[in-house]
């Protein structure tokens, strides 16, 4: 038998959905920089530091899909990553496109709450996982590439107090 959600229980719901949301859009973010890092520092895929910005606009209008598309087959990342992406775009694709059909009862049922909740989170943490995948190979590329960890560090401290300033 089942209960309708409780106002508490129906922010939560709507914090967590948000939070998944933001996460898939750091994760976008995140593979978009890595395409063009890696293509620059691999010389691949016509990007190159002079055009990098252009190309940027361009793949900022990408999907999750087809970013993972861009990534597959390349040197960029293993295959084992290409898998993970794949399986987080299904999730991501429920989410986005199938949860609410699917658990079209949550706001009545604690079944159907509880798997909405384990999927959603589920899916946040892998998010972060990822996130960290990408970073940890952007700085294999960055070293690779000849351009040191002290200069990254202090180019991003730069960025943010620019960026404390501006606001």
């Amino acid at each position: 038998m089942g209960r309708e959600i409780a106002p508490q229980e129906l922010s939560y719901f709507y914090q967590k959905t948000g939070e998944a949301i933001w996460h898939l859009q750091h994760v976008e973010d995140f593979l978009i920089k890595l395409f063009i890092v890696g293509s620059i520092h691999l010389k691949i895929n016509g990007i190159s530091a002079q055009n990098a910005e252009a190309k940027l606009s361009k793949y900022n209008k990408k999907t999750l899909g087809q970013l993972i598309g861009l990534l597959d087959g390349s040197e960029i990342v293993t295959n084992e990553f290409i898998g993970k992406l794949k399986a987080y775009n299904d999730i991501r694709k429920w989410i986005v496109h199938n949860s609410m059909r699917e658990t079209e009862n949550c706001l009545y049922s604690q079944e159907d709450r509880d798997f909405f909740i384990t999927r959603t989170t589920t899916f946040t943490d892998l998010s972060i996982e990822i996130q960290r995948d990408i970073e940890v190979r952007l700085w294999e590329l960055t070293v690779a590439g000849g351009i040191s960890l002290d200069e990254v560090k202090a180019r991003a401290i730069a960025t943010i107090e620019a960026w404390k300033k501006a606001t």
